[in-house]
């Protein structure tokens, strides 16, 4: 095998962007608290650590891959690129700003191997973090990437919030786990599955830099695999790893081996390093979108995050009738929300009618399909013209269980055409999002989550839920859409152990393009009139967000805007009272407040109390609870 070793070092330059020292190059970001250097040994290979305010986060690490064709084992360097400071604008149909304006820096570095072939590293650095790439500028055959030997390496006392990352299976790998609080060096724990790794994003808490750093992905396309960490992780080394050769969506035959493989010239995907003094600032980073590639689409004006009503999670064995749908959809209108989803069974009435009827209440159709249906080109394209023929605003693409080169090829195909047609992508069974939502506008969400169908399927679920709640903002939350799928108070298989008001909090706390509510009209209805009124009321997308407090596993309080609303939400992630006290001081101009938090029968019911325009709220959270604030003008 011939190799390519890179390492990256992270030194603190808070003076300029860049501070070039011998055999050393770095990048600062635009305040000069993140920096990226890179550093070549006499042997040619390069090194990297990773610092924040002067103190290293993520420590000497390795990087670098096998190429097919190749040697790259020793390098020289060749030139380093001017630092460029780009503004990165966009608009989000998803998260935590509908709008984003953030400064980076880039800069290139180019080195050549024996053969005088040349390979660019580039870096980017942020207020909010860090991220390098790999690139092969010329032009050529195809070649193979055939192993990378990439990590990240964060200090022996450092504490993670890991997923573990499965072996392929019928429903597998599909992000649907729990996180672990581990320490380097842990192996990833048998819990839903068999693990062979850990998932992309991982987080850690850095004692001895005061940081929390968030490791993910971007700009994953066509030419290259989902990538994720290797199961071992002695000394604090986390590797990046390639999809198993098992992996595939069923249905679908594999044609290459799991190695990416592309055409020269080639870009890689960005590996990132979100970083911050607090998980809050990790929750509010929006690094992964902004090293994504602009928008694809010229018009996103049709393009229309909003609520959905949903009939499978409330009747998941049927009858999945025409009078079913009909009557999600007259709630859905009755509510104000924008769609309704025909999930799986809607093939048993027919889609004609259902749609239409959804249609003539000014609901706009989502429908379930199969992911093993969108890798053929002449398939898709009859599916999609099945979707668009029959006025299907948004496809909930599902099963999709790899995270191989092909499967990525596959779903960006289904942006690209699915975008031709004005219809929305939601994904499931799916990978994470790696930037994608900024590319792709109409990908509004996915899964890539343990959400509430978890009632039905997993014994454990009821005992870790609100600790999940209280991690997923910091984790998968932080890097795009996700489709928890929440207010799921009915009874199901396995009796919930949070309280209602933690699960109405959920639709606060957890950000979806589209929100799909799981619970029936009745139990919504059973609210009290000011509960209900926030789930008329609030949206999918909000004009701004703030992080009050932020402990993953133990709580996570948010704030956000509509208009002249603010929703504050809460959630408990442990088995104790928590007592939380808000400052809500800079919210005086929202006199008019609700606070909604649990009833007389916690599991199932709210309570609604008026409050007073004081400068400060004191609240008990009761075990596993939770509570939602409305403030008015």
């Amino acid at each position: 095998m011939r190799q390519l070793f890179f390492s990256l070092a992270l030194a603190c330059s808070a003076a300029c962007a860049f501070a070039d020292d011998g055999n050393s190059w770095s990048l600062s970001s635009p305040n000069g608290q993140c920096v990226i250097t890179v550093s070549l040994s006499m042997e040619g290979l390069l090194t990297y650590q990773a610092s924040r305010n002067g103190k290293t986060v993520v420590e000497t690490s390795p990087l670098g891959f096998e190429r097919d064709d190749e040697s790259f084992a020793a390098l020289v360097f060749d030139n380093a690129g001017a630092v460029e400071e780009r503004h990165e604008r966009y608009a989000l149909f998803a998260g935590k700003y509908p709008h984003v304006d953030r400064a980076l820096n880039y800069r290139s570095l180019t080195f050549r191997n024996t053969n005088r072939t040349e390979v660019a590293l580039d870096l980017a650095a942020s207020d909010e973090g860090v991220a390098f790439r790999y690139r092969f500028p010329q032009s050529g055959a195809t070649r193979i990437i055939e192993s990378e030997s990439t990590g990240f390496r964060v200090a022996k006392n450092a504490r993670g919030w890991l997923e573990p990352y499965h072996k392929a299976d019928r429903y597998t790998p599909a992000y649907e786990d729990f996180f672990f609080h581990v320490s380097p060096g842990d192996p990833p724990p048998r819990s839903r599955d068999v693990p062979v790794g850990w998932c992309f994003p991982a987080l850690f808490n850095i004692p001895d830099a005061g940081a929390w750093v968030l490791l993910t992905e971007s700009g994953t396309d066509e030419s290259y695999c989902a990538c994720h960490l290797g199961p071992d992780s002695a000394g604090g080394l986390y590797r990046i790893a390639f999809p198993l050769a098992d992996q595939r969506t069923r249905g679908v035959t594999n044609k290459f081996g799991p190695a990416p493989r592309f055409t020269l010239p080639w870009t890689m995907p960005w590996r990132v390093l979100v970083m911050g003094a607090t998980a809050g600032d990790i929750a509010m980073s929006t690094l992964a979108t902004d090293l994504a590639p602009p928008s694809q689409i010229a018009d996103t004006t049709w393009i229309k995050p909003g609520r959905a009503s949903w009939a499978w999670w409330a009747y998941p064995d049927g009858p999945a009738n025409a009078e079913l749908f009909d009557k999600f959809s007259d709630f859905a209108a009755k509510m104000g929300w924008e769609y309704t989803l025909f999930d799986a069974g809607w093939w048993k009435p027919g889609f004609k009618g259902i749609s239409a009827y959804a249609q003539s209440k000014g609901v706009m159709p989502l429908a379930w399909n199969y992911a093993g249906d969108f890798y053929d080109p002449v398939k898709r394209t009859h599916k999609l013209d099945e979707m668009e023929a029959g006025g299907v605003r948004g496809v909930k693409v599902d099963f999709w269980c790899s995270d191989r080169q092909e499967a990525i090829a596959a779903m960006h195909a289904l942006f690209r055409e699915a975008a031709a047609r004005k219809i929305l992508v939601n994904l499931h069974g799916c990978t994470i999002p790696r930037g994608w939502q900024r590319t792709w506008p109409n990908f509004i969400t996915c899964e890539a989550v343990l959400g509430t169908e978890s009632y039905f399927y997993e014994t454990h679920y009821t005992e870790k839920a609100a600790e999940l709640n209280t991690v997923l903002p910091f984790t998968r939350n932080a890097i795009g859409p996700m489709d928890t799928t929440p207010v799921a108070c009915s009874p199901k298989k396995f009796a919930r152990t949070t309280t209602a008001a933690h699960e109405l909090a959920t639709a606060i706390i957890l950000t979806s393009g589209i929100i799909h509510y799981a619970d029936k009209p009745e139990f919504f209805e059973s609210l009290p009139p000011d509960a209900l009124k926030v789930f008329r009321d609030a949206p999918a997308l909000w004009d701004e967000t703030r992080c009050l407090a932020g402990e993953p596993g133990r709580e996570a309080i948010f704030a956000r805007r509509s208009g002249n609303s603010w929703f504050i939400a809460g959630l408990n992630g442990t088995g104790a009272p928590l007592s939380v006290t808000l400052n809500l001081s800079d919210f005086a101009d929202f006199g008019h407040r609700i606070a909604i938090t649990e009833g007389a029968d916690a599991r199932m019911q709210a309570a609604v109390s008026q409050l007073p325009n004081d400068a400060e709220w004191k609240h008990e959270i009761p075990p596993r609870g939770g509570f939602i604030l409305r403030l008015d003008k």
